[in-house]
């Protein structure tokens, strides 16, 4: 009887060769025998590389497009929740771009929350968004040291990471380093997240009222950081 010279797999071992046809010659009972074999398993194809994963940075000072973007992540939030629309939008932009033509006189100052996405192509460049902003702005209390803390937001899709925290840390040493004694801002009852966050670097509750200015009204919260309460 002729001996299988199949290549060792795991078929080939399950299942024995059927044995050789007595009436064929022994080169052709083997060469019947290797074409009844089963092929080698393939071996399985190595996993795809996981994409380069994504970096956030965060960079003072005006960046081409902020102004838009910061309007952006702000219609995108408060429109959907709140229905504001063009009053919101035209006056918060308004007020911004003033902001951001005090960026060249000291106590002023805006971070973005640049988030970097490698290509997988290692000849193309990498891809950067901003994903929050934070505006110190001196100059709109009309008061020697004081301050006014606004814009904040992180774009929806980059919550969780740790981004407004960092953006509220940032703007806060800003406003320590430079001297200020008191920073204002104004928020919603209903940001809970971004209250604790307030709350975190000092600010203290000072103030509520209802505001129905931006169209549907909401419940405002005036929250004020004093430098004594750190001494």
């Amino acid at each position: 009887m002729a001996t299988s010279i199949c290549p060792p797999s795991s078929t080939a071992l399950a299942e024995p060769a059927p044995p050789a046809d007595p009436t064929l010659p022994l080169h052709e009972a083997s060469q019947k025998l290797v074409r009844e074999c089963p092929a080698p398993a393939k071996a399985p194809a190595a996993p795809a590389p996981s994409p380069p994963a994504p970096t956030v940075s965060i960079v003072p000072g005006y960046r081409p497009g902020i102004l838009a973007r910061t309007l952006e992540m702000h219609m995108d939030y408060y429109y959907e929740r709140l229905g504001w629309g063009l009053v919101f939008e035209t006056g918060l932009g308004a007020s911004l771009a003033d902001s951001l033509t005090r960026l060249d006189k000291p106590g002023n100052q805006v971070w973005a929350a640049v988030m970097t996405t490698p290509s997988q192509d290692p000849q193309a460049p990498a891809v950067e968004r901003v994903v929050g902003v934070v505006y110190i702005d001196g100059g709109i209390m009309k008061m020697e040291g004081v301050a006014r803390l606004r814009a904040f937001i992180v774009d929806e899709a980059a919550r969780g990471l740790g981004i407004g925290k960092k953006l509220m840390s940032a703007a806060m040493e800003f406003v320590r380093e430079f001297g200020f004694r008191e920073c204002h801002l104004t928020t919603m009852r209903e940001l809970v997240a971004a209250r604790r966050l307030y709350e975190r670097e000092g600010f203290k509750e000072a103030g509520e009222k209802w505001s129905d200015r931006h169209g549907n009204g909401v419940q405002e919260l005036a929250y004020v950081w004093r430098r004594s309460d750190e001494v």
